[in-house]
């Protein structure tokens, strides 16, 4: 079981500290995602190489994330015996080695990379949230929670805005390359702060955890089991809109494959901000599962709003329509993850947020490859993207039913 110091602790650690394990955190995060969001972003030239349809490209995005869902509920166990700190660094590894293979143009090594990389994002939010929780105050907590989720859409803005310019001109290796090379800087910069932020793991805890154990808390905790059921809903929309977003604009809009990823890079900048601005709202209402609601219902208006896309939109309409999007479908995980780590038992924060991780790696899994599989059969993008109301109005529900059991669960 993770452990954290009681809060009479977190008046002690000097501010610098703070700010070194949320700047570690971030860039720690971005890399690890820069390392599944490079393919979709180069798909049409990767699907070219490869024989097969761009549209595929939501299957392996849903293989990254099947393995993550899949590997998340064992991570608390290893972040207990080996520390967060090297935990992270076991991601990095894990995604380098994946990106390497990634870069062989062959579709089982493709299945390979898919796994190596999923298991390799399964471990890094854990860990983060572990280290986070440990150093930070409980009153800045959706905030700093939500400046280390930027890590998240500053990889996709960083790849959309460099991966499509790299492959046009070099070639879609020297853009994996590129990423290769990031990630490796990254798991090197961590080495040096290893020992200070893991000297409360246990050595004698066991690594293997019993991969259950983090569903039953939340199982057992109604307003964290409906949070999480509403994390598979955003995490289903906030993948299809990052797996099919330049290809939709490519296909359906008329645009070009950098101008597309320029505007995927839009929507992921705004997805930066929001992430901040919606952790500052939930700390200044002290309310987070009101903000979520708040985000929740421009979710819905965008996924409408999408259906309607063509080629006579004008740039500054559908820029409008990509920042609301971003910051709502991609400005929700810091909101959660802070309420996530609220709502766990004492101790047990890396276990709840493998669980909670569970539901929102359910929801990548599906997404992508649901949305493939919606396109097969309608053979329109932008109306596939109308079909996600659903998914996000479900979401609308789930947030509701978590916020009343919530209410109920506080003291009289």
């Amino acid at each position: 079981m993770s452990s954290a110091p009681p809060p009479a602790e977190l008046d002690t650690v000097p501010r610098s500290t703070v700010v070194a394990v949320v700047a570690a955190t971030t860039m720690a995060q971005i890399a690890s995602i820069m390392g599944a969001a490079v393919f979709p972003v180069i798909a049409p030239e990767l699907a070219r190489a490869l024989g097969v349809r761009p549209a595929l490209i939501g299957y392996q995005v849903s293989l990254i994330y099947g393995a993550a869902m899949f590997a998340s509920p064992f991570v608390s166990g290893m972040v207990t015996r080996w520390g967060a700190c090297r935990m992270m660094q076991v991601s990095l590894a894990l995604c380098a080695v994946a990106v390497l293979l990634g870069m062989t143009s062959s579709l089982a090594a493709l299945v390979a990379t898919s796994v190596l990389l999923g298991v390799g994002i399964s471990v890094i939010t854990p860990s983060s949230a572990h280290l986070l929780f440990r150093f930070t105050p409980a009153k800045n907590r959706n905030l700093i929670f939500s400046r280390e989720q930027t890590g998240v859409p500053l990889a996709w803005m960083l790849v959309g805005t460099t991966a499509p310019a790299v492959t046009l001109a070099f070639g879609w290796r020297w853009a994996m390359a590129v990423v290769f090379v990031i990630v490796v800087a990254m798991l090197v910069v961590l080495e040096p702060a290893r020992a200070g932020w893991d000297d409360d793991r246990k050595r004698a805890a066991p690594a293997r955890e019993y991969p259950l154990r983090g569903i039953m808390v939340l199982w057992r905790r109604p307003a964290l089991r409906w949070l999480a059921f509403s994390s598979f809903c955003f995490s289903f929309v906030q993948l299809c809109f990052g797996a099919y977003a330049v290809i939709m604009l490519v296909a359906e809009a008329g645009y070009s494959l950098v101008a597309a990823g320029l505007m995927l890079s839009l929507a992921q900048a705004a997805g930066v901000a929001g992430r901040i601005f919606w952790g500052w709202i939930a700390d200044a209402t002290r309310d987070s599962f009101g903000t979520l609601l708040t985000l929740n219902a421009l979710m819905v208006a965008c996924c409408v709003a999408t259906a309607l896309v063509s080629p006579a939109w004008r740039a500054p309409a559908l820029s409008v329509l990509f920042v609301v999007f971003g910051a709502s479908a991609i400005g929700w995980n810091g909101v959660f993850l802070a309420e996530v780590s609220r709502l766990s038992p004492p101790g047990g924060v890396s276990v709840a947020t493998g669980g909670a991780m569970v539901w929102n790696f359910g929801g990548i899994l599906v997404g992508p490859a649901a949305f493939a599989t919606a396109y097969r059969l309608i053979g329109s993008y932008t109306a596939t993207f109308g079909l996600l109301v659903l998914i996000a109005g479900a979401g609308v529900v789930f947030l509701w039913l978590g916020r009343r059991a919530a209410v109920a669960a506080r003291p009289r």
